[in-house]
Protein backbone atom coordinates (compact mmCIF):
# COMPACT_ATOMS: atom_id res chain seq x y z
CA UNK A 1 0.00 0.00 0.00
CA UNK A 2 1.96 3.72 -1.07
CA UNK A 3 2.05 5.72 1.72
CA UNK A 4 -0.07 8.45 0.03
CA UNK A 5 -3.18 5.88 0.59
CA UNK A 6 -1.89 4.99 4.16
CA UNK A 7 -2.38 8.51 5.04
CA UNK A 8 -5.46 9.49 4.04
CA UNK A 9 -7.12 6.49 5.23
CA UNK A 10 -5.64 7.77 8.59
CA UNK A 11 -6.90 10.57 7.78
CA UNK A 12 -10.67 9.33 7.46
CA UNK A 13 -10.51 7.65 10.45
CA UNK A 14 -9.72 11.15 12.44
CA UNK A 15 -12.09 12.87 10.98
CA UNK A 16 -14.33 9.78 12.51
CA UNK A 17 -13.23 10.21 15.66
CA UNK A 18 -13.89 14.59 15.39
CA UNK A 19 -17.37 13.42 13.59
CA UNK A 20 -18.04 11.46 17.37
CA UNK A 21 -17.35 13.77 19.39
CA UNK A 22 -19.05 16.10 17.62
CA UNK A 23 -21.77 13.80 18.08
CA UNK A 24 -21.90 13.22 21.65
CA UNK A 25 -22.41 17.00 21.78
CA UNK A 26 -25.33 17.10 19.50
CA UNK A 27 -27.19 14.04 21.01
CA UNK A 28 -29.74 14.85 23.72
CA UNK A 29 -28.52 13.94 27.53
CA UNK A 30 -30.05 10.34 28.30
CA UNK A 31 -27.89 6.82 29.18
CA UNK A 32 -29.15 5.13 26.00
CA UNK A 33 -27.49 7.82 23.97
CA UNK A 34 -24.49 8.41 26.33
CA UNK A 35 -24.16 4.01 25.90
CA UNK A 36 -24.45 3.95 22.63
CA UNK A 37 -21.96 7.29 21.47
CA UNK A 38 -19.44 5.72 23.93
CA UNK A 39 -19.38 2.82 22.16
CA UNK A 40 -18.88 4.40 18.69
CA UNK A 41 -16.38 6.32 19.70
CA UNK A 42 -14.63 3.12 21.14
CA UNK A 43 -15.41 0.76 17.89
CA UNK A 44 -13.60 3.97 16.02
CA UNK A 45 -10.21 3.98 17.76
CA UNK A 46 -10.35 -0.06 17.45
CA UNK A 47 -10.26 0.71 13.99
CA UNK A 48 -7.12 3.00 14.44
CA UNK A 49 -5.59 0.60 16.60
CA UNK A 50 -6.13 -1.56 14.02
CA UNK A 51 -5.13 -0.40 11.18
CA UNK A 52 -2.11 0.88 12.62
CA UNK A 53 -1.11 -2.65 13.19
CA UNK A 54 -1.78 -3.55 9.91
CA UNK A 55 0.72 -0.66 8.04
CA UNK A 56 3.25 -2.44 10.33
CA UNK A 57 2.94 -5.97 8.78
CA UNK A 58 5.44 -7.62 6.74
CA UNK A 59 3.91 -10.18 5.06
CA UNK A 60 1.24 -9.73 2.41
CA UNK A 61 -1.27 -12.19 4.62
CA UNK A 62 -0.89 -10.67 7.63
CA UNK A 63 -1.92 -7.51 5.97
CA UNK A 64 -4.93 -8.41 4.54
CA UNK A 65 -5.79 -10.24 7.30
CA UNK A 66 -5.44 -7.22 9.74
CA UNK A 67 -7.24 -5.08 6.55
CA UNK A 68 -10.33 -7.56 6.95
CA UNK A 69 -10.45 -6.85 10.92
CA UNK A 70 -10.25 -2.94 10.19
CA UNK A 71 -13.22 -3.20 7.53
CA UNK A 72 -15.13 -5.68 10.61
CA UNK A 73 -14.36 -3.07 13.04
CA UNK A 74 -16.33 -0.20 10.46
CA UNK A 75 -19.02 -2.56 10.15
CA UNK A 76 -19.25 -2.43 14.16
CA UNK A 77 -19.38 1.12 14.02
CA UNK A 78 -22.10 0.90 11.55
CA UNK A 79 -24.44 -1.20 13.31
CA UNK A 80 -24.20 0.60 16.32
CA UNK A 81 -24.97 3.76 14.73
CA UNK A 82 -27.73 2.09 13.18
CA UNK A 83 -28.97 1.46 16.37
CA UNK A 84 -28.12 5.04 17.79
CA UNK A 85 -30.54 6.63 14.52
CA UNK A 86 -33.26 4.53 15.61
CA UNK A 87 -33.26 5.79 18.86
CA UNK A 88 -32.74 9.14 17.95
CA UNK A 89 -35.71 9.22 15.25
CA UNK A 90 -37.55 12.77 16.07
CA UNK A 91 -34.08 14.54 16.02
CA UNK A 92 -32.45 15.75 13.39
CA UNK A 93 -30.12 13.18 11.69
CA UNK A 94 -26.99 16.06 10.88
CA UNK A 95 -23.84 14.50 12.51
CA UNK A 96 -25.40 11.08 12.85
CA UNK A 97 -25.70 11.20 8.90
CA UNK A 98 -22.23 12.39 8.65
CA UNK A 99 -20.79 9.67 10.55
CA UNK A 100 -22.31 7.58 8.74
CA UNK A 101 -21.72 8.81 4.98
CA UNK A 102 -18.16 8.72 6.53
CA UNK A 103 -18.54 5.49 7.73
CA UNK A 104 -19.82 4.08 4.36
CA UNK A 105 -16.88 5.41 2.47
CA UNK A 106 -14.53 3.93 4.32
CA UNK A 107 -15.87 0.72 4.78
CA UNK A 108 -15.99 1.01 0.30
CA UNK A 109 -12.70 1.97 0.39
CA UNK A 110 -11.18 -1.07 2.49
CA UNK A 111 -13.35 -3.30 0.54
CA UNK A 112 -11.65 -1.49 -2.70
CA UNK A 113 -8.22 -1.72 -1.39
CA UNK A 114 -8.97 -5.30 -0.25
CA UNK A 115 -9.89 -6.14 -3.72
CA UNK A 116 -6.70 -5.26 -5.51
CA UNK A 117 -4.67 -6.25 -2.79
CA UNK A 118 -5.70 -10.13 -3.60
CA UNK A 119 -5.69 -9.59 -7.27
Amino acid sequence: MSIEVSRYIDKRILSLLSLASELKDELPIDNVNFVLANQITRKIKMTEEVYGRAKETRREEEFICAMNEVKKEMKETRYWLKILKESNIGMSQGAIGSLENESEELIALLTKLLYFVTL
